[in-house]
């Protein structure tokens, strides 16, 4: 052989040596782990944080909401026996939600605090204080309580359902909420069938009873969310908006006050949002981990004799 010739060991590592960083086996080692197709499906049908940096922005919203309504409890509107501590407690509440919205609290513990502050309303207004007073105002301790679970849960079931639509708890969740907004059906019921009430309450209370009945696609297929979100977003709404429709009724009169129902609507739609997406994320923060391991396909445990395998030949 030539004389230039070099053994097989000798031309292994110089080919070794002459790799840099800038190499192609270098470059495979040293760049990050693709992206599975598996794992987009994973945050998909289960995500860890669903709505985590927007509903930062909707708590942010909601705050100014609950300022400005306490601008207008502090002007005059809303029940007669409001006073100025009562637009302190919108203040305060608003302020208090602000600070949750902007400051870098962990998952789980803004919605936790997000929920403690929508519940504190709901609770003040059932006792006829704060943003939330006029609720107190029919003497309908029962059909507010009601109304309020209804807003809260149900809504919060269904964004569940809509962010793990492959999860089977998610329907037991929804289930569980339906059974808790049975109350809410029968008042609203009643309420349909009294005629004694106004037209625009029958109608309206017609309205809520259909739109807690359109949760039931909550139950379609993993393939769909059941359109749950849109669900979710008009039982806020509906539920909401016909306590303010009450200012047309019979219900309303001069004793009521001015525009007590319409801020007392305002008042329970931000309570309602804010309970429910608390509710909603602590579920999540919760139970996201176990809903990603099971949510993906062939995640299911074989049944008993079963080991998914072609039986041996005898």
């Amino acid at each position: 052989m030539s004389g230039s010739s070099l053994p097989m060991g000798s031309v292994n590592t110089a080919a070794s040596t002459e790799r840099g960083p800038t190499s192609g086996v270098h470059r495979a080692v040293a760049s990050p782990k693709p992206l599975l197709a598996s794992e987009v499906l994973r945050e998909e049908l289960a995500p860890l944080r669903p709505l985590a940096p927007r509903c930062r922005i909707w708590f942010a919203g909601l705050a100014v909401a609950i300022a400005l309504l306490a601008v207008a409890m502090r002007a005059g509107l809303g029940a007669p026996a409001l006073g100025a501590d009562d637009a302190t407690l919108g203040f305060s509440a608003a302020g208090a939600l602000l600070a949750i919205a902007v400051l870098p609290f962990p998952y789980a513990a803004r919605a936790a605090l997000v929920a403690i502050v929508g519940i504190v309303l709901m609770v003040l207004g059932l006792r006829g204080a704060g943003p939330l007073a006029g609720l107190a105002v029919d003497g309908s301790w029962l059909r507010g309580t009601a109304r309020l679970t209804t807003i809260t849960l149900l809504p919060a079931a269904l964004l569940f359902r809509a962010h793990y639509r492959a999860y089977a708890r998610a329907r037991h969740l929804l289930i569980a909420a339906l059974v808790f907004s049975v109350p809410f059906i029968v008042v609203q019921t009643i309420l349909a069938l009294d005629p004694g009430a106004g037209s625009i309450t029958r109608i309206s209370a017609i309205v809520g009873i259909a739109v807690v009945c359109c949760s039931l696609f909550g139950f379609m297929g993993e393939g769909t969310t059941g359109l749950s979100g849109v669900w979710a977003g008009l039982l806020w709404v509906v539920l909401a908006g016909e306590i303010g429709l009450r200012e047309f009724s019979v219900l309303a009169d001069l004793h009521t006050g001015y525009l007590t129902y319409a801020t007392t609507a305002v008042g329970v739609l931000a309570a309602g949002v804010l309970t429910s997406l608390g509710v909603f994320q602590l579920g999540a923060a919760g139970l996201a981990p176990e809903a990603r391991r099971l949510s993906l396909p062939g995640r299911a445990a074989p049944e008993s004799g079963s080991t998914g395998n072609p039986p041996p030949v005898a």
